[in-house]
């Protein structure tokens, strides 16, 4: 098989990975669910959802809090999936931005937090250690997600489910505590 169809194939684990960031972002207070895992991580304000069927084949949601909004949660319920979406990760003072791909699972257009190195050398090594950080953080809460998917698929689509019901109705959906209120 080719690589571009071997990735289309997989392309729905990134979607229900970006899915499920989503929710932790507005569920449980962006936490990774990982011990020990003080860092959040939120939808910032950029989505695009995809769809094959309907008249409508992507949708853009910008500027604001589009993670919230009501058009994001009808195009979930009418089965759009994101495709690609703005995060941000806060791990203690330190910030990464950056947007994730749910076909490659590659961060695009990265920002990260300022390097404190005065030297050339030193910010290359500040800059060098900020970048695996902020994966680090990223991959832990992909494990959560596999650990979790493959675990119960099922009590995942449910729960997935129920919460975009809950946010098409626009009900308040927030249940946990955020990681750094702990």
């Amino acid at each position: 098989m080719k690589p571009l169809e071997l990735m289309e194939q997989g392309r729905f684990l990134g979607e229900e990975f970006l899915l499920w960031l989503w929710m932790r972002s507005m569920t449980e207070g962006g936490a990774s669910g990982e011990d020990g895992d003080g860092s959040g991580c939120f939808v910032d304000d950029a989505i695009q959802l995809t769809s094959e069927r309907g008249e409508v084949k992507e949708i853009s949601l910008r500027k604001g809090n589009p993670a919230e909004s009501r058009e994001a949660f009808e195009s979930l319920s009418r089965g759009m999936r994101p495709a690609k979406v703005k995060l941000r990760i806060l791990s203690g003072d330190l910030e990464w931005v950056f947007t994730l791909n749910a076909a490659t699972l590659d961060m695009g257009t990265l920002k990260l937090p300022p390097s404190t190195g005065k030297a050339p050398h030193e910010r290359l090594h500040d800059r060098i250690f900020l970048l695996e950080e902020g994966a680090g953080h990223l991959e832990r809460r992909l494990k959560v997600f596999l650990r979790h998917r493959s675990g119960d698929p099922e009590g995942m689509q449910e729960s997935m489910c129920a919460w975009v019901r809950a946010g098409r109705a626009g009900e308040s959906v927030l249940t946990g505590e955020a990681p750094w209120e702990a």
